[in-house]
C-alpha cells in the first residue's frame, strides 16, 4: 500500500513547479518573451508595409499601361487585320459593352465584323435538353451530313450544335442560301442571337467568354451546377475545336476580374493542348483587355500564337505590335490564313 508521504511528496513537487513557473514567467523569461514578440509582430509588420507599397505601386505602372494601350488602341491596331472578315461571339451578355468595343477596334484594324452571335444559356441549360433535341432534328431535316458529323465528335447536344454552329461560320462549301436556312434554325429555337449578315463564313474569330461567375445559376444544386458547368464547357469547346480543325485564325478574350489567374473557358484553352495554336488574351473586363484580343487575332492572322494579359498563366503582358498600316504582316495574306475549312 503507497505510503501517504509519498502523495504529499508528490502535490509539494508539483506545486514547487508551479511556484517556479509562476516566478519565472512572470520575471526574466516574461521580459525575454516579450521582446521577441514585439519584434517579430514590428517585423512582419514592415515587411506588410513593404509588400502594400509594391503592390500599389505595381498597380499604379499596370494601371497606366493599361491607360495607355487603350488610348492608344486605333493607332496600336490600325491596318492590322486589313481584309479579314471577322465574327465576334460571346457567352453572356456581362460582356457586351466589350464586343462593341472590339467592333469598333476591329474596324480600326480594316477588317470587317459581318456578323456578331450570342451563344444563348438554352445551349447548355440541363433543363433545355428537349430544345436542343428538337433543333438537331429541324437541323437533320435540312442538312442531314452536317448534323451527323457533329454528333460523331461529341456525346452531348452541347458539343454537336456549337459544332454547327462553327461550320455555320467557316465552312465555305455550305451555300449562302443553305446557309441561312440553318442559321434561322438556332435563331428560331433560341440558341443563338445573331447580328448581321449570315450569308457568308467569315475567315477569323474572336470568342469574348464571361467571367465564370457571371456563367452561373445561384438557385442551381450541387449536382445541377456540376452538369451545367460540363455542358457549358462542352459547348465552348465545341465551337472552338472546329476553328482549330479548319484552322481559322481565334483567339479566346476572357474576362477575369481578379486579374492574377485565368478560370472557366480561358484556363481551359491555356492548359489544353488542342489549343496550342489559338491564341488568348485575359483582362477582357479592362480597357485594354479588346486591344489585347484584337492585336492577338493580327498574330494569329501572321500565323503566330501566345497568350497575354496579366494572370498568371499569361506568357506575355501584350501581343507585339506589327509595324503598322503599311505593314503587310498584318494584311490578309498572312501565314494564318485559312481556305475557311471543308465541309
Amino acid at each position: 500500500m503507497i505510503d501517504f508521504r509519498y502523495h504529499l511528496v508528490s502535490l509539494i513537487s508539483v506545486f514547487l513547479a508551479l511556484a517556479v513557473g509562476i516566478v519565472l514567467g512572470a520575471g526574466p523569461l516574461r521580459e525575454n518573451l516579450g521582446s521577441q514578440l514585439t519584434g517579430q509582430v514590428e517585423q512582419l509588420r514592415t515587411e506588410k508595409d513593404d509588400l502594400r507599397t509594391s503592390n500599389d505601386s505595381l498597380t499604379s505602372q499596370n494601371d497606366e499601361l493599361s491607360a495607355f494601350i487603350s488610348q492608344t488602341s486605333p493607332e496600336l491596331v490600325a491596318g492590322t487585320l486589313s481584309g479579314r472578315s471577322t465574327a465576334v461571339v460571346y457567352d453572356d451578355d456581362s460582356v457586351r459593352n466589350q464586343v462593341s468595343t472590339l467592333d469598333s477596334l476591329l474596324d480600326e484594324a480594316g477588317a470587317g465584323t459581318p456578323l456578331s452571335v450570342r451563344l444563348d444559356s438554352s445551349l447548355w441549360d440541363p433543363e433545355q435538353e428537349d430544345t436542343r433535341t428538337t433543333a438537331l432534328d429541324s437541323l437533320r431535316e435540312a442538312d442531314s451530313a452536317l448534323v451527323t458529323a457533329a454528333e460523331s465528335d461529341t456525346d452531348s447536344s452541347s458539343g454537336a450544335l456549337s459544332t454547327i454552329i462553327g461550320h455555320l461560320l467557316v465552312d465555305t462549301s455550305i451555300g449562302d442560301e443553305q446557309r441561312q436556312k440553318l442559321w434561322a434554325v438556332l435563331t428560331d429555337a433560341r440558341l443563338v442571337d445573331v447580328d448581321g449578315s449570315t450569308d457568308a463564313p467569315v475567315d477569323s474569330m474572336i470568342f469574348a467568354s464571361a467571367a465564370p461567375t457571371d456563367l452561373t445559376v445561384g438557385g442551381d444544386d450541387a449536382s445541377t451546377a456540376a452538369e451545367r458547368a460540363q455542358m457549358l464547357l462542352e459547348a465552348q469547346t465545341g465551337l472552338l475545336e472546329r476553328m482549330v480543325g479548319a484552322k481559322i485564325p481565334t483567339v479566346v478574350s476572357g474576362s477575369t476580374p481578379s486579374n492574377d489567374d485565368s478560370a472557366g473557358l480561358l484556363r481551359t484553352v491555356r492548359g489544353d493542348s488542342r489549343f496550342t495554336d489559338l491564341s488568348s488574351g485575359d483582362r477582357l473586363q479592362e480597357p485594354d483587355g479588346p486591344t489585347i484580343a484584337v492585336l492577338a487575332l493580327a498574330e494569329q492572322v501572321r500565323g503566330e500564337q501566345g497568350s497575354y494579359g496579366t494572370a498568371a498563366d499569361a506568357q506575355d503582358r501584350v501581343p507585339e505590335v506589327p509595324g503598322g498600316a503599311g505593314d503587310s504582316s498584318g494584311s490578309g495574306a498572312g501565314s494564318g490564313a485559312s481556305d475557311g475549312g471543308e465541309g
